[in-house]
């Protein structure tokens, strides 16, 4: 009896370990991976109009900013602004909208990937009957909530204030 305890604990144990280190270091991580592919994107169009800019990676502060809640950004271009006020505004939307489009190619890639890899999963089990499916649900589960958090950047980027929609919707009246 207390051989089958030990063993189930460790298992448990297994489980919130796995769950600790991806939920307050990969995920954090990832999302800062996420966010700087959307900055570079801004960054680009900004560099195919001759704006100057520039950003600054803090590895550090990774993890406490992702759980800051007065956290606005986990990163920032920063450019020219005269410059960019003397763009008409297709260049300007181009500009703006640069760093979505990037968020949005994130949340496709997610995705498809895990559409694919769930059918695969069904495969193994309904055909293969094999039901070691720990690497595979372990993936899930992280891309998963890369996945939510994606989501609800993308729309906090969308919809709030500092987004970059509204500081176009902002700076086209210019």
């Amino acid at each position: 009896m207390g051989e089958i305890f030990k063993k189930e604990a460790w298992k448990v144990l297994k489980v919130a370990l796995f769950l600790i280190i991806t939920i307050f270091l990969v995920l954090p991580y990832l999302i800062q991976v996420s966010t700087f592919f959307h900055e570079r994107g801004h960054q680009k169009v900004l560099t195919k109009y001759g704006i100057k800019n520039s950003y600054q990676l803090n590895l550090l502060s990774t993890v406490p900013n992702f759980f800051n809640p007065k956290q606005n950004k986990l990163g920032v271009t920063k450019f020219d602004l005269a410059a960019y006020k003397n763009l008409n505004k297709y260049k300007r939307t181009e500009i703006n909208i640069a760093g979505i489009i990037s968020d949005l190619r994130f949340l496709f890639l997610i995705g498809v990937y895990l559409a694919i890899i769930n059918i695969y999963t069904y495969y193994k089990v309904r055909f293969k009957k094999q039901y070691n499916l720990t690497w595979i649900l372990a993936i899930n589960w992280i891309l998963f909530m890369w996945l939510l958090a994606l989501v609800q950047i993308t729309v906090a980027n969308i919809t709030y204030a500092s987004g970059d929609v509204y500081q176009l919707i902002r700076f086209l009246n210019i």
